[in-house]
């Protein structure tokens, strides 16, 4: 309790920053070019414009300012008086540098790639070893899909500048993204070295130590990020996320709605607005938020079991069962999403097709990766008339499924030669292979897409891949990697817990069950079995027996709760019973 009353108090004073007196020094010897360049250090925007147009006013050139008056737009997210400012070339000779490259990053932000890129060529002219520049440059090869390309252009900016805290912030997103939040911390603190009262920097570190499970460092930085800029907008949600991790759910609604609509919309926002309604009892809100999300991310497995539990508790029974059964019956289908919709079907006394999804959940699956389903038709697939990534993917992955590899594997190859730089291709490339049966060079291909973003779905393929190869060692090497990076996902926790028990290293094994049930596997009949298992081991029976009975109410039919329970029940008559339900549902 009294931690969450802290949380609730840190975060009130971290995003109420205005109820706190003012503890900066006024800036009297400056001038107003010189605090105005401050505040954007800072990443104030609001200041800064405010002693740029008082020179404006005082007769100062807009060829002298339209650049810095720009940046500043972009600082407060007002891209269109941004455009008005950096539009027309109508810089000086001293901004021609900095004015371009404010016009890369507004087109880079309004998604014209190809423009941001001729902004930025035309900075290079004028300025060709800036730093920023350079980081700004991979900023946009990531986004542009020439992932590796961008590593090489942060190596370039730190080469120039090792100190620069642009680049350094730029280094450290592609260290998150390829190993994790831990070790992009070390970057952050670096650029917060260089740049201690930058906010975008701040908002980036709090995030990241948020993601690494450090909620107190976390609101401390979010703190000095509101003490800094009191109307950046991140701040807000980044602390309604920090609240909802310390389960303080009103409290992140309360902040959630405060954030403004356009970072409301975002992917990551609708999640938490979904799971904060979960929370709240809001059940058919919720649905109505995941059914939105599912549509803009169709392969977020995340937020279609979200959504089949929110329709299930809604009292949704008929619209689960039209919405998701076909998805239920897939061979790559989760034991809870056929569970979800065999209930919701004995709900609606449809018995038999309940009893087929009962039994499909309950039937223990092997580590294994199927293709993903296309989410375009496949008579609408041509390949001389795909013009952009998921179009290629949705062709690949038509084919694949059809049994087509021949064809899937040659252009999924094509893709990746024309995209050599690109994560995703290579990804792509990785499962047209495994699913041919050429595991050494699918693990290679994966291996290479996970220099750019070791994901959980990518992390998955690489332990199919390994497993397939019969390489236990290498395994438990990438869950390992991927769990001391800061991956938060419960399935590899309760994956390296078994791979722990597998080695005999029971207490390691239960701890890391026990992290897995903590953070979203506590309805997951195989880690609680698993977790009885290991209990047994250990010597804890009356544990062991009370994780074998969760297993077992959850999934009765599981037949690795039956044996779990039927190991340490001390009814005689209950484990006979036990024996001879798990002899037929074995036989099946």
């Amino acid at each position: 309790m009294t931690f969450r009353a802290d949380l609730r108090r840190i975060v009130l004073v971290a995003v109420l920053p205005g109820l706190l007196a003012s503890c900066g020094q006024p800036e009297e010897r400056a001038s107003p070019f010189e605090t105005a360049q401050a505040a954007l250090a800072r990443g104030d925007g609001r200041a800064a414009e405010g002693r740029l147009r008082a020179m404006l006013g005082q007769g100062h050139a807009e060829a002298e300012l339209a650049a810095y008056l720009g940046q500043a737009a972009l600082q407060q997210d007002d891209l269109a008086k941004a455009r008005r400012w950096l539009e027309g070339d109508a810089f000086s000779d001293e901004t021609t540098g900095l004015g371009f490259r404010m016009l890369g990053e507004l087109e880079m932000r309004e998604g014209h790639l190809a423009a941001a890129g001729a902004a930025y060529d035309r900075a290079l002219n004028a300025d060709p070893d800036n730093a920023q520049l350079w980081a700004e440059i991979g900023r946009l090869r990531y986004r542009g899909g020439e992932q590796l390309q961008a590593i090489e252009a942060a190596d370039r900016a730190l080469a120039i500048d090792p100190g620069n805290p642009v680049g350094l912030r730029f280094r450290a997103q592609l260290v998150r993204d390829s190993d994790g939040p831990r070790p992009a911390l070390k970057w952050l603190r670096t650029a917060l070295e260089a740049a201690p009262d930058d906010v975008g920097l701040l908002t980036d570190y709090a995030a990241t130590l948020g993601d690494a499970g450090e909620a107190g460092a976390a609101l401390a930085a979010l703190r000095r990020a509101s003490e800094l800029s009191p109307n950046a907008p991140r701040i807000v949600y980044l602390s309604a996320v920090i609240a909802a991790r310390g389960r303080e759910f009103d409290l992140a609604r309360s902040l959630l709605q405060r954030v403004p609509k356009a970072e409301a919309e975002t992917p990551a926002a609708l999640l938490l607005s979904g799971i904060l309604d979960l929370e709240l009892g809001n059940h058919a809100s919720a649905a109505l938020t995941f059914d939105r999300l599912s549509q803009l991310q169709p392969d977020n497995r995340r937020a279609v079991r979200l959504l089949a539990r929110s329709l299930m508790l809604s009292g949704g029974e008929r619209e689960l069962v039209a919405r998701l059964a076909e998805r239920a019956s897939e061979r790559r289908a989760s034991p809870y999403l056929k569970t979800v919709v065999g209930r919701a079907l004995e709900t609606l006394d449809r018995r038999e097709e309940a009893a087929a999804f009962l039994d499909a959940a309950a039937r223990p699956s092997a580590l294994a990766v199927s293709p993903l389903p296309s989410r375009t038709l496949p008579d609408a697939l041509r390949f001389d008339q795909i013009d952009s990534g998921p179009d290629l993917r949705d062709f690949v992955r038509a084919h694949l499924g059809n049994g087509q590899t021949g064809r899937a594997m040659v252009e999924a190859g094509n893709f990746a030669r024309e995209h050599a730089g690109s994560g995703d291709a290579q990804s792509l490339l990785g499962d047209a292979l495994l699913v041919r049966g050429e595991i050494d060079r699918a693990i290679q291909a994966y291996s290479r897409a996970a220099q750019v973003r070791r994901d959980w779905p990518l992390t998955q393929r690489l332990i199919a891949a390994y497993a397939m190869k019969g390489d236990s060692d290498a395994v438990g090497e990438v869950l390992e990697r991927y769990l001391s990076g800061g991956g938060n996902e419960a399935s590899a926790a309760g994956l390296y817990g078994g791979w722990l028990a597998s080695r005999g290293q029971f207490a390691l094994a239960a701890g890391m069950l026990d992290s897995a049930i903590a953070h979203g596997a506590r309805s997951d009949p195989a880690v609680l079995a698993l977790r009885s298992e290991v209990a047994v081991q250990l010597g804890a029976i009356a544990e062991a027996r009370q994780f074998a009975w969760r297993a077992y109410k959850l999934q009765p039919l599981f037949p690795p709760a039956i044996r779990a329970l039927a190991r340490v029940s001390e009814d005689a008559a209950l484990v006979n019973r036990l024996e001879r339900k798990l002899a037929a549902v074995t036989a099946r």
